[in-house]
């Protein structure tokens, strides 16, 4: 069965190849002489740098005459940047997220739509279970990079010192926190200076409680923060902040920033994402590693968390003809396997082999066990509703005291923002 990754479902099946797809020729005319593409991008990791500098590269050797230019940035510092280039200074291609988050951007026209793309360089077939991640209106306004998953990364070495092996259910979880916490080591390292990386622990406890249609609804608001289901989550997350199993002053701290508590051996575990893994050195890699969120109501199943990443051409961009021609040649599968290996996520085509010894066939692995996903809490609601819920959630973690005010002020948003 073809998968399909739509905000809603995410189905067996992913491995499934499409066959008789070779190497993508592009289909667009080569570029004349002295022609510059700019792109932009946030995927500024030393693997996917370096994957990207080759391929861009690669790109110039094909097309004589052309120079690439890329501007780099840290994740943070773009989801500012892009609200101003897009409309001031468009480059030619401009990576970004999928979902809501590109949605923002295509309801003010600032994304070429590029929904002839596919058919033109046949990926319509291996890249189709991505495709509802960037459409809106019935037309596709990016083409789909890789995915990742999520879940808790481990210190090997505190595991074997508490005894303990991964926990598959979310009262084992609480009895590891509580051995490392009786040992002198953090439980649960976090950085929520960055907002969203404190999200994780709100996605996936709704949705392990309440299901993947109830979250789904809220992420529409439809559904109510102040519904007792919500207030459920809220008492279910508030039992490790107040036994004191995060990290203290988690605030004070970026999600990177907040990584070196894990390898050091300082803090058991951190729930996040393949970033964990880019951020260090392959020797500290060695000591981490890794499960999948536990299941927390054994009569609801276990939704999981599938985020994907694409690239887009502004509607300002000056060379868009170039522009497409980079993005065939981008999403050739050596070229969309190496660049999606520098992040140690997986490629946005089914028909590409991923290596059993890669994190990437972890995640994949992890998809095809789950009964459905959605993306991230800002990739799925309004990003005025995001931003005030993830405020909500920075504030519950330090003041969990404040859960009824806080429930009350996120569902005031909503109101407000889906009026």
């Amino acid at each position: 069965m073809t998968p399909n990754f739509s905000r809603r479902v995410l189905l067996k099946g992913l491995g499934i190849a499409a066959l008789g797809l070779g190497l993508l020729q592009p289909l667009i005319a080569p570029a004349s002489a002295q022609e510059t593409l700019v792109i932009n991008t946030d995927r500024s990791g030393a693997g996917q740098k370096a994957a990207m500098n080759k391929i861009a590269a690669d790109f110039e050797a094909a097309n004589p005459g052309v120079k690439v230019t890329v501007n780099y940035s840290d994740v943070e510092s773009y989801k500012t940047s892009i609200r101003n280039f897009l409309v001031a200074s468009p480059p030619d291609v401009a990576f970004w997220f999928t979902g809501a988050r590109m949605r923002a951007f295509t309801k003010r026209d600032l994304f070429e739509d590029i929904s002839g793309f596919y058919a033109k360089n046949g990926l319509d077939p291996s890249m189709a279970p991505f495709l509802p991640a960037v459409t809106d209106g019935g037309k596709q306004y990016m083409m789909p990079t890789n995915f990742n998953t999520w879940g808790f990364f481990y210190n090997k070495d505190v595991f074997a010192k508490l005894g303990v092996e991964p926990p598959k259910t979310w009262n084992e979880l609480m009895a590891i926190a509580e051995k490392a916490k009786a040992a002198g080591i953090v439980p649960f390292t976090i950085g929520t200076r960055d907002l969203w990386a404190n999200a994780l622990w709100f996605d996936y406890l709704t949705k392990r409680i309440n299901g993947l249609d109830f979250y789904m609804g809220l992420m529409d608001g439809k559904e109510s923060y102040t519904d007792p289901r919500m207030t459920k989550v809220f008492d279910t997350w508030r039992v490790p902040i107040e036994k004191g199993y995060f990290l203290d002053n988690a605030s004070s701290y970026g999600w990177q920033e907040a990584i070196p508590f894990l390898s050091q051996g300082k803090a058991a575990m951190y729930l996040l994402g393949p970033y964990v893994l880019t951020s260090l050195p392959e020797d500290a890699r060695k000591n981490i590693g890794f499960f999948p969120f536990p299941t927390v109501d054994p009569s609801v199943p276990n939704f999981e968390q599938v985020s994907i990443n694409g690239v887009g051409i502004p509607k300002g961009a000056k060379n868009k003809e170039l522009a497409l021609k980079f993005l065939a040649f981008l999403a050739q599968k050596e070229n969309l396997l190496a660049f999606a290996k520098g992040g140690s996520v997986v490629p946005a085509r089914v028909d590409i082999e991923i290596d059993p010894n890669d994190f990437a066939s972890v995640q994949m692995q992890q998809v095809r066990n789950s009964s459905g996903s959605s993306q991230f809490y800002d990739r799925d609601t309004d990003p005025d509703m995001a931003q005030t819920g993830m405020k909500g959630f920075q504030e519950f973690l330090a003041k969990p005291d404040r859960q009824e005010a806080i429930l009350q002020r996120l569902d005031a948003a909503r109101k407000r923002v889906f009026n």
